[in-house]
């Protein structure tokens, strides 16, 4: 058939494979039958029991469980690496500050000059507006002059992430909420700081805390109720007062704390950088320091933490407390806290 194929149309001509196809077509299906079966059989053999996805869950909650504590502590170092950022920031506007108005300091609470330095514990403002506590207009007082005088350009640099995260929710959303029990208020804010860039009913508040007097070793000066208000001459402690004196009278800038995380109140410092606050010193220069009575077994110090401050604020003693704590972490005092009373 073949021969007489090619005699007729020549050798070149393909020779034709319909009657083969049907015979063809049906081996290969015949042929792929099997395979396919083996290619399906194996696809459902090596699929994941239940216990085998139940063991590779848990493997991944184990590992979740393990890496979590070193993440939490990664994020942390971050947050505590802004807030140093933030203290930086806020030194180089003080350098300046401090360069245009003669090495004197602003007002620290009050927007009268004769209310200046009020208690120790009122370091956080950055704007008062509360008429109670003002002699002549609302304004901004202690480092809010910083962006005041636009030497900081944003209000976020006057909250430490870490704090505000501890705290929960925004910081500057509304009047700060006191701690409670019963209808009585029994210590400071834990909530809010103030509405930004200032609020003129109450005030605004940072997360920091600033220093107020110079190295002093006679405590009975602490309990002096600033807001008296006698002239400047008639001040026993008018020789130690920033305000007064202007930081110029600061022997050893770069060993001399100026700014801080606050530790007003140990439940401030609690939600900071436990076991301790990042600090700002006179020269600009920013550092950690840590609590040096912090015990890892009882979870406290008692310079930061277990310290005896009052969470009220017009307990006269805290005064010379709160100063004590700035002198113990430049090295100046020892540990515990008030000892020199």
């Amino acid at each position: 058939m073949r021969r007489y194929w090619i005699q007729r149309h020549g050798w070149r001509s393909r020779w034709p494979q319909a009657a083969t196809a049907p015979h063809s077509q049906q081996s290969s299906s015949q042929a792929k039958t099997p395979a396919s079966r083996a290619v399906g059989s194996g696809r459902w053999a090596g699929a994941f029991t239940l216990v085998e996805l139940l063991v590779v869950v848990g493997i991944i909650a184990l590992l979740v469980t393990i890496l979590m504590p070193a993440l939490g502590r990664a994020l942390e170092l971050a947050r505590k690496t802004i807030c140093q950022t933030q203290l930086h920031t806020m030194g180089r506007a003080w350098t300046i500050y401090f360069q245009n108005y003669n090495n004197m300091t602003p007002q620290m609470h009050n927007s009268g000059w004769e209310n200046m330095d009020c208690l120790a514990r009122f370091t956080y403002m950055i704007y008062c507006g509360n008429p109670m506590h003002t002699v002549h207009k609302p304004d901004y007082v202690n480092a809010g002059v910083l962006y005041k005088e636009k030497l900081v350009g944003d209000g976020k640099v006057y909250v430490c992430p870490t704090i505000k995260r501890n705290n929960g929710g925004v910081w500057f959303d509304n009047l700060p909420r006191r701690v409670t029990a019963g209808g009585r208020a029994i210590g400071p804010s834990t909530k809010g700081g103030g509405w930004w860039p200032v609020n003129r009913r109450m005030g605004s508040y940072m997360t920091y805390m600033r220093r107020r007097m110079n190295y002093y070793d006679d405590p009975s000066l602490s309990y002096f109720e600033y807001y008296i208000r006698p002239p400047k001459y008639e001040r026993p402690n008018a020789h130690i007062m920033l305000y007064y004196t202007g930081v110029g009278a600061v022997k050893r800038p770069g060993d001399f704390s100026w700014m801080a995380d606050r530790f007003d109140w140990p439940g401030w410092a609690l939600l900071s950088h436990v076991p301790g606050v990042n600090v700002l010193y006179l020269d600009g220069h920013v550092r950690y320091w840590q609590d040096p009575t912090w015990d890892e077994k009882t979870g406290t110090g008692k310079v930061l933490y277990d310290n005896g401050l009052s969470p009220n604020w017009n307990v006269p003693r805290d005064n010379w407390y709160i100063d004590d704590i700035w002198m113990i972490i430049d090295g100046y005092h020892s540990p515990p806290v008030g000892q020199g009373r």
